[in-house]
């Protein structure tokens, strides 16, 4: 399959996405791509602590919050029908925004089945991805004292492709819903 190039203007911004063809899908039941149609081209990235991600810290909630904090909620329409899906990546985000506050929390009632199901689920993640990335090991000593472990370089699919995807399809839905009225759609199930 070749790739090919989609430039798109939205709010002012200039994105240019990289687009893999998609299969003759007809987004009906199972017949969907597994991948958006977007190269995510890899980058070098610094692994190191951040205090604003930290549990005890007094922007902890703020910052995990505006982490899956974008206009579509990691939601993209797709196909002729514009069925709806979410975004792997920030279903990811959301349950670790939702580990964190569960860790924050100073009662049981934060302890429910999304609990359960965001580490069960972000298991799942973690040995599908099978990632064998070397990384430095860490006494544990040193992480109660300096609570961070040293930074190291990782390599990463370009997550700014998948925000601006993710925004592109977003604006690109809502000028469909301006331009041809009221629109609706039959949620996944565990979506509102």
């Amino acid at each position: 399959m070749q790739d090919w190039e989609n430039k798109t203007q939205y709010a002012n911004i200039q994105v240019t996405l990289h687009f893999r063809p998609y299969s003759k899908a007809a987004y009906i039941g199972k017949d969907y791509p597994m991948q958006l149609p977007i190269k995510l081209e890899p980058v070098q990235v610094q692994f190191d602590c951040s205090v604003r991600y930290s549990i005890n810290s007094s922007v902890a909630e703020e910052v995990w919050t505006k982490s899956t904090d974008i206009q579509s909620g990691g939601i993209v329409r797709l196909g002729p029908d514009r069925r709806v899906f979410a975004i792997a990546m920030f279903h990811q985000l959301h349950c670790l925004d939702g580990l964190s506050k569960a860790l924050r929390s100073k009662n049981q009632i934060a302890l429910d089945g999304h609990v359960g199901h965001c580490l069960n689920y972000l298991r799942q993640v973690f040995e599908c991805l099978a990632d064998g990335t070397e990384e430095p090991v860490v006494q544990a000593s040193m992480l109660k004292s300096q609570t961070c472990a040293p930074p190291f370089i990782r390599e990463c699919s370009n997550w700014s492709t998948l925000y601006d995807f993710i925004s592109a399809n977003y604006v690109a839905f809502h000028e469909f819903k301006v331009k041809n009225g009221s629109w609706s759609c039959e949620w996944p199930q565990g979506y509102p």
